[in-house]
């Protein structure tokens, strides 16, 4: 398998690429299919929605136009981050977990004071009557929670701390 961390206006995206062709981004199961049109054209399929982007390499990230609004993107695997910051992916410690969404939190997998590892799931988002598992992104223990089952949160909003 290989894993590849995504980082776009802070927020990493971490991108697990199976051996069977199965594909993840933060834990979820994701269908998606990338075509070269011309040098820095790509046509997109993503869950079933089509896009066509422009992307170019600058420095080392790329900038991608989709839609009209540009995105810095910095790609790494996980291996060159973990030893970056000299430690594994699985041993990052400490994270603020925001919703990747608007939605309705369905259920609570976790409470305070819980310790958790990269991967664990967190809490269930429903978003657009589909159920999404927000799974943690690294290791420690949950420090806060600050929404409840059956509240709605908006894309961004701060759900939880694990420290």
């Amino acid at each position: 398998m290989t894993e590849l961390i995504a980082t776009v206006g802070g927020e990493d995206y971490i991108w697990n690429f199976g051996e069977d062709g199965r594909i993840t981004c933060n834990g979820r199961p994701v269908e998606v299919d990338v075509r070269r049109i011309s040098t820095n054209r790509v046509s997109v399929v993503l869950s079933g929605r089509s896009f066509d982007a422009t992307v170019a390499k600058v420095e080392s990230a790329y900038e991608v136009r989709l839609k009209g609004d540009l995105f810095r993107v910095e790609v790494e695997s996980a291996e060159k981050r973990g030893a970056r910051t000299n430690a594994t992916p699985n041993a990052r410690v400490g994270a603020e977990v925001k919703a990747p969404m608007p939605g309705l939190v369905v259920r609570l997998e976790v409470s305070e004071g819980e310790t958790v590892n990269a991967g664990d799931g967190l809490l269930i988002l429903e978003a657009m009557k589909m159920e999404n598992e927000i799974r943690s992104r690294v290791q420690g223990t949950v420090a806060r929670i600050l929404i409840k089952e059956k509240q709605t949160v908006d894309k961004g909003q701060l759900l939880l701390v694990i420290q």
